[in-house]
């Protein structure tokens, strides 16, 4: 069900600006992230309120052997589900499918988790066994629940691109001769990065040299952040509050 949610989230986040939404729809990743943690959230809690449930009432599992049987695919297909999302999460960069990939990774570990769980509870006839390997599966659960809503509440609300790479643009521009100065400086995360400078240049340059250093600049940017990276730049001349702006 999850993975269907993740289906159209990932069809409408691909579609480009409109006149309604100018900046396009990649932020719509974001409550996608936010929808699939809170999912794995539930579940981690529900697993354990189960376990637990199951333990007080004394309840005992039957046939290990056919869970054990039934698990061994199940865990084999789950393992090829994650290493494909997660190679097309690292191509495309989108959050909800890497949200969807840990969602599968914790399937591995509860698919895992089910077959000790019940080879335990086969070999040695202790049930509490199952209870406290539930258990624990389900806090891993909850604490990647929490990391995936964290990611995603952060593209929702422009969070800033991780400290070294705000770093390695900063000192980029500093070490620039080609500007005096810079200010201004801003950057955005998500599917679609974004930086966004002012610099102060020569009163004199042309056109033609300010478009040439932003083609530079945004190559250097992008060779750090990501090819896709939208790079705003606004140039000030020097001595004068203001200037024009170049962007791409």
């Amino acid at each position: 069900m999850v993975s269907v949610v993740n289906l159209f989230v990932v069809r409408l986040a691909d579609r480009e600006p409109d006149e309604e939404h100018n900046y396009g729809h990649a932020k719509v990743e974001g409550l996608g992230a936010m929808f699939e943690g809170g999912f794995i959230f539930a579940a981690g809690g529900f697993i354990i309120y189960e376990a637990v449930h199951k333990a007080m009432i004394g309840e005992v599992s039957h046939d290990s052997v056919l869970g054990i049987v039934v698990m061994l695919p199940l865990l084999a297909l789950t393992i090829g589900t994650v290493v494909y999302l997660r190679r097309v999460a690292r191509a495309t960069g989108s959050l909800v499918i890497k949200a969807d990939a840990l969602h599968y990774t914790t399937d591995v570990y509860v698919n895992v988790g089910v077959l000790v769980a019940l080879s335990l509870v086969w070999l040695t006839h202790q049930p509490i066994i199952d209870t406290v390997i539930s258990v624990g599966i389900a806090l891993y659960m909850v604490v990647s629940s929490i990391h995936i809503v964290r990611e995603g509440f952060g593209v929702v609300m422009d969070r800033s691109l991780d400290k070294a790479v705000v770093e390695q643009v900063s000192a980029l521009l500093t070490g620039c001769t080609s500007i005096a100065s810079f200010h201004d400086f801003k950057t955005r995360a998500g599917k679609i990065p974004h930086v966004d400078f002012h610099v102060v240049v020569r009163p004199e340059m042309t056109a033609v040299e300010l478009h040439d250093l932003f083609l530079t600049l945004r190559a250097q940017i992008r060779a750090i952040v990501g090819g896709g990276t939208k790079v705003l730049m606004h140039a000030d001349p020097m001595g004068h509050p203001e200037g024009g702006a170049v962007e791409g």
